[in-house]
């Protein structure tokens, strides 16, 4: 994985999810296949250049409807496959924002309320509730990650930042480096992203501090999440040949595809360069 973002001209949180941090037992995650990134609405005429040329041939977009509809990627002129896979299912950022009164019905009728827009909040309400969804974006990624894949949301850091780490679990990468990769993205997120997002999106629904919606990564947040999975579905590995546990069991139960684990660590993991045998 790599902690440094991507020069890629109107992103502030592209970055490769393989590379020589990234180890994962007797192996790392390959590089330029799998790339995690923010809103790609802004892209200039050399960004989707250099898109081209690390050799990505999808996108997957894990906005709702509303955040589409206001910033739609701007891929022209790029022979790639985009993909809409709202995390949310639409229900965070519909096509227009809900009042109160219809913020109350949707959670009635759905038993999610919806007007608690902290991260805390927002990542239980993803866990609980969105498990298929998550399950459906990594079965994506192992599909196509021979060809290059991209996945990002608005800020390339909720949605985006727990299917990563969702992505790196599976592959065999430590807890601490997982978590580090999630938080490193607070330090992409200022200045310039802050005041964008704030201009874009103050009338999207987003509610309470935005500098801390927005922009905050907090390590203890993504320990909560793999703490809790965990919890409810044990820590045995289907890679040390038990029962999957965790994270993997957490996306079977959700719909993901058997397969995919294997998918990704034949497309994904590949043996650390120079590590000869223990010779003791």
């Amino acid at each position: 994985m790599s902690l440094e973002r991507l020069e890629i001209e109107g992103t502030f949180n592209f970055r490769d999810l393989g590379g020589p941090a990234a180890e994962a037992g007797e192996s790392r995650v390959r590089s330029g296949k799998v790339f995690r990134a923010d809103g790609l609405a802004q892209l200039s005429d050399r960004a989707r250049a250099d898109i081209g040329e690390l050799g990505i041939g999808t996108v997957i977009d894990l906005r709702d409807i509303g955040e589409r509809a206001k910033l739609p990627d701007a891929l022209d002129g790029l022979d790639i496959r985009h993909i809409e896979l709202p995390v949310f299912d639409d229900h965070f950022f519909p096509s227009r924002p809900l009042s109160r009164e219809e913020m109350k019905a949707a959670a009635e009728a759905t038993g999610m309320d919806l007007s608690d827009r902290s991260l805390g909040r927002i990542y239980e309400l993803m866990i609980t509730h969105f498990g298929h969804r998550l399950a459906a974006a990594v079965d994506l990624i192992a599909e196509h990650c021979a060809d290059g894949v991209v996945f990002h949301c608005s800020a390339g850091k909720d949605r985006t930042g727990v299917i990563g780490a969702f992505l790196l679990d599976l592959l065999g990468v430590g807890r601490q480096e997982i978590v580090d990769e999630y938080a490193i993205t607070s330090t992409h997120l200022s200045g310039g992203f802050l005041e964008a997002i704030t201009r874009n999106f103050s009338d999207a629904g987003i509610s309470g501090n935005l500098a801390q919606t927005a922009t905050a990564a907090p390590p203890e947040l993504m320990h909560e999440v793999l703490d809790r999975i965990e919890a409810e579905h044990g820590t045995a590995s289907a890679k040390d040949g038990g029962q999957p546990g965790g994270v993997e069991a957490y996306l079977l139960a959700h719909g993901m595809d058997p397969a995919t684990p294997g998918r990704l660590r034949q497309c994904l993991l590949e043996s650390e360069p120079n590590r000869g045998p223990d010779r003791g």
